[in-house]
């Protein structure tokens, strides 16, 4: 591979990699330490063998019970989808809900794996001397990326360990054979983007070096699929696209500033109910209790179960405050073009990003645990409407976080100095 250019897109700093220096296993951004690049460290098989494998987890994991649920001879199971099912014949809030787990733990994952298998398919046909066509393979790989994040069953897999221990506590719980499958699908796709690397497939779909800017010459970043384009690569007028991904180019994310603090300020209105009102009530023998997130909590400390207590309390109640203040500082420090901390400002946007999707844990608590305890005047758990609103502030924080440019605090830092 010749030289090419790359630039962070936490900064905005821009490099030039030699062929010998791209072989290295990871390239850090020397000004805020973000990863420019990442070596892959098998060969493409292995991440293909692991894709056909987590399709075929996939599909026994959907099709399989997670749980058997047994109270007074009476017997539930159920499935991943049967959360979503269950949530979607309540209200319209709570039905809401049952929309995002269907489509977080059903719909995208399923997507985002066959879009995989595809992409990786298609490559190995293309190295047996078949034509593909590039814009096709570059859109679907550019959509499984995008839905990555939405592909939450590593997410579900958590929260099954949690509602188990619910679960456990009310009727005796079997884990069946989708509860194996989902585990095991997670471990495959850990294994999948250990061994992929996202750029090793760009680079396949197209050179970047063919669209690399000559020095002094004007750039822009494509944020899709990372490739630095010259400006005498960009066509479009206006409406500027990618020519190896077809995405829009920007020096910078349109309407950032203003979308992120419009997602943030609803996520702050929306925390305090998600946090006040009960995200489940339990019925046994006609008395009721409500619990609200801090209660659940709660309850797994008083049943000893304090590593779970404190993984519920940090995704559930610590993250979201964390995104909501995080990406708040970071407004604010734009504002006021501020330079102190941005280093450290930028490494805890990043962290804020990446852990933001794991507070759906107690989303997935509740659908699971409201699917299989219907044990009519025995037991039965119905959702609270505390959780419409949490599963709102959690879905406003994960797309503010994806909406904010974090090379607009570098910016606004530079101007001061200027």
């Amino acid at each position: 591979m010749p030289e090419i250019v790359l630039a962070c897109r936490d900064c905005g700093q821009i490099y030039r990699a030699s062929e010998d220096l791209l072989r290295s296993r990871r390239l850090l951004c020397r000004r805020c330490r973000a990863r420019l690049w990442q070596a892959p460290s098998v060969a493409l098989a292995d991440p293909r063998a692991f894709a056909v494998a987590g399709a075929i987890l996939l599909l026994l994991a959907s099709a399989l019970p997670l749980f058997e649920i047994s109270l007074q001879g009476d017997r539930r199971s159920g499935l991943i989808a049967s959360g979503a099912a269950s949530l979607l014949q309540y209200g319209d809030g709570i039905s809401a809900v049952g929309v995002l787990v269907a489509l977080i733990a059903v719909a995208v994952p399923a997507l985002s794996v066959v879009l995989l298998v595809i992409v990786l398919v298609r490559l190995r046909a293309e190295e047996g001397g078949r034509a593909r066509p590039r814009l096709g393979l570059a859109a679907m790989w550019r959509a499984a990326l995008r839905l990555r994040p939405w592909a939450m069953l590593d997410v579900v897999l958590l929260g099954a360990v949690v509602a188990y221990t619910r679960l456990d506590q009310l009727a005796t719980v079997t884990v069946r054979a989708g509860g194996y499958a989902l585990a095991a699908f997670v471990l495959v796709q850990v294994l999948i983007e250990q061994t992929l690397g996202q750029e090793r497939v760009w680079n396949a779909i197209d050179d970047p070096a063919k669209y690399s800017p000559a020095p002094g010459e004007p750039w822009v970043l494509c944020l899709d699929c990372d490739l630095v384009v010259g400006a005498r690569h960009i066509q479009g007028g206006e409406r500027r696209r990618c020519p190896r991904c077809g995405a829009r180019l920007a020096p910078r994310r349109a309407g950032s500033l203003a979308a992120t603090a419009a997602l943030i300020l609803a996520g702050f209105i929306l925390y305090l109910p998600a946090n006040l009102f009960p995200i489940l009530t339990i019925t046994r023998f006609g008395r009721s209790q409500a619990y609200t997130i801090l209660g659940g909590v709660r309850d797994l400390a008083q049943a000893g179960l304090w590593p779970l207590a404190l993984l519920v309390l940090l995704a559930s109640v610590v993250v979201p405050v964390l995104k909501l203040t995080g990406l708040t500082w970071c407004l604010v420090a734009i504002r006021t073009r501020s330079a102190w901390l941005l280093r450290q400002r930028t490494a805890f946007y990043r962290f804020i990003d990446y852990i933001g999707r794991w507070s759906n844990i107690d989303v997935f608590v509740v659908a699971i645990v409201v699917a299989l305890v219907q044990f009519g005047t025995l037991t039965t758990v119905e959702p609270g409407p505390g959780i419409a609103s949490f599963a709102a502030v959690v879905v406003l924080t994960m797309v503010a976080a994806d909406a904010f440019d974090p090379r607009l605090m570098w910016d606004a830092a530079m101007r001061r100095r200027g």
